[in-house]
């Protein structure tokens, strides 16, 4: 627990003592421990967004604008447009940037490679074209994207950053990325969009930060969250 959240409760500042502090791990390591249960036996991409959405402080990318997600949300499937439909999203900020993230999974069992040659199997090119195909579709929609937003948050939601955006895609299991070096080697290279990352379910664990705030107050909710 980084020494930033050890201090933060419900959004106000504490000193812990070591028995609160101890706690605060405990649920952390529980957490952890959960997720990492969960994955062992899941079978299927919605066994994931369930436990995802149940457990949103998870979701990879929270913590890039050091924040978290406006208002404490993250939006499951979030519809771009007839063709798409994201697994979860959220807008993060800071006085000079607004993220959009949006973040679609797979099956933790989906398979990566194939084993006659260790190329990507189509199941994973199919997946990384999609995350593709939102990067191109939210540059070619830019204005319908931040009224949409918009509509989901308020009017302001967006003031003067700069508006920026990142995808990121999970899928399978690390064990099959490293069976051997030739599929390291690929797996390394297909992470080289600054604004599309890919990982594994394992990595999620690794990620994980547990900000306190964000554990009692992170919420998933359907697209029709307007106030």
């Amino acid at each position: 627990m980084s020494e930033g959240n050890e201090g933060t409760i419900f959004g106000k500042s504490f000193h812990l003592n070591d028995a609160q502090k101890a706690y605060l791990k405990y649920e952390e390591m529980t957490l952890s421990s959960k997720y990492a249960n969960f994955l062992e036996d899941a079978k299927s991409e919605a066994e994931m967004q369930y436990f995802l959405e149940s457990n949103p402080i998870l979701i990879p990318g929270l913590y890039d604008l050091h924040n978290g997600p406006v208002g404490n949300i993250v939006i499951s499937k979030l519809q771009l447009s007839n063709e798409y439909v994201t697994d979860f999203a959220f807008i993060s900020v800071n006085s000079a940037l607004a993220q959009i993230t949006l973040v679609e999974i797979e099956s933790p069992i989906v398979g990566i490679f194939r084993k006659s040659d260790d190329e990507f199997t189509s199941a994973f090119n199919k997946a990384h074209q999609q995350v593709r195909d939102w990067e191109l579709w939210t540059q070619q929609n830019a204005i319908y994207l931040k009224d949409m937003f918009r509509t989901i948050y308020h009017k302001s939601i967006f003031k003067h950053q700069k508006v920026v955006l990142r995808c990121i895609l999970i899928a399978g299991r690390r064990s099959e990325v490293q069976e051997n070096s030739r599929r390291e080697k690929r797996w390394a290279g297909v992470n080289q969009t600054p604004s599309i990352s890919i990982m594994t379910y394992d990595r999620l664990n690794e990620v994980f930060i547990f900000n306190v705030r964000l554990f009692h107050e992170l919420l998933t909710r359907q697209q029709n969250i307007a106030h």
